[in-house]
């Protein structure tokens, strides 16, 4: 049986490296082609499930490297470009892929050591925060709107976010598509065929990288930019409406990240918070809170304690091997 574990552990790997290399591409996305691979190779449930839970951890280490070094910009554009690409210009690509996976490695111990702590009072605070939880997502949007200063800017992002809303109204409403499925065009459109005809129609350069691996933020730095992370990927996960953008872009302002080192770690950590604690949210809150716990959920229904241990060792076997897979390729990529 652990051989079969390890097996379709190592499998999911394999499948998040190659979804992670690809552009626009996301573990929603993948989960019909998964669910579908149960079916075919007649996977027991728990197998199905430690596949997606695989496949979602690795994705997002893995994502760093497209996210860095594909779409890369001009040179003469690197005062308004991605930290990531920022690091990249100056030839230091590798030490950006570097910086997510202590990131990510650093805000999954911290993630997992937070939900071990408070994990008796997780479900008793999401039932007390649901009579409030309008206002909290209120609090949010108003904030990252004002936080723009400019008036042409607060007003171009109040446009934004009322067309948003009204998109969102006319598509919850509507009666071309189930509402069961409705979210997976609104999705691939927004988020994976844009990005894949961007990448497609910009040409891009990279420019020479340096040999030297060093990294050059402190030791304190790199500390607290984790936990940020971790504490700000919990957030995301616990709130609904309250996505990885919305969270760093807070975190980046109360946290003064200027500088693209420390946002890269703090990045890292959130996603790899959010998706552990939405991972393990159906037993901490009998809750789905992401597209895996969701399939996890109709694969499982109700997940229990031995359950719970069992994914996080899946998690953190696949971090580990992630982890090691995205320095391998973040070096050989550029070459």
């Amino acid at each position: 049986m652990m051989l079969e574990i390890l097996g379709i552990c190592l499998f999911g790997i394999v499948i998040g490296v190659f979804a992670g290399i690809i552009p626009g591409m996301h573990i929603n996305t993948l989960l019909p082609f998964i669910l579908f691979l149960g079916f075919w190779f007649k996977m027991a449930p728990h197998y199905v499930a430690i596949l997606i839970v695989s496949t979602s951890v690795t994705e997002i280490f893995v994502n760093f490297i497209s996210s860095i070094f594909i779409g890369a910009p001009e040179a003469n554009t690197a005062l308004s470009v991605l930290p990531g690409h920022k690091l990249l210009l100056e030839g230091r690509g590798y030490e950006a892929i570097k910086l997510t996976v202590i990131g990510g490695i650093g805000g999954l111990i911290l993630t997992l050591a937070i939900i071990s702590i408070l994990s008796p009072w997780f479900k008793a605070l999401y039932k007390f925060s649901r009579a409030f939880i309008h206002w909290v997502i209120m609090g949010f949007v108003i904030f990252m709107i004002v936080s723009e200063r400019k008036l042409r800017k607060i007003l171009f992002a109040s446009l934004i976010f009322l067309i948003s809303g009204i998109f969102g109204f006319i598509c919850l409403n509507s009666s071309l598509v189930s509402q069961e499925n409705v979210l997976f065009p609104i999705l691939t459109g927004f988020f994976g065929l844009s990005t894949l005809i961007i990448s497609v129609s910009e040409t891009s350069k990279i420019p020479k990288q340096e040999d030297d691996n060093k990294l050059k933020i402190s030791k304190k730095e790199i500390a607290k930019s984790m936990f940020l992370g971790s504490v700000a990927g919990i957030f995301a996960g616990f709130l609904p409406a309250v996505g990885i953008s919305e969270v760093a872009s807070i975190v980046q302002y109360i946290g003064k990240m200027s500088e693209a080192r420390s946002f890269l770690i703090t990045l890292s950590g959130i996603n790899i918070g959010n998706e552990v604690f939405s991972l393990i949210s159906l037993y901490l809150v009998s809750n789905p809170r992401s597209g895996p716990s969701v399939a996890l959920q109709r694969i499982l229904g109700e997940i229990n304690f031995f359950e719970v241990i069992l994914f996080i060792g899946i998690i953190c076997f696949s971090s580990g091997i992630a982890a090691l897979l995205t320095l391998f390729l973040g070096k050989k990529i550029p070459k």
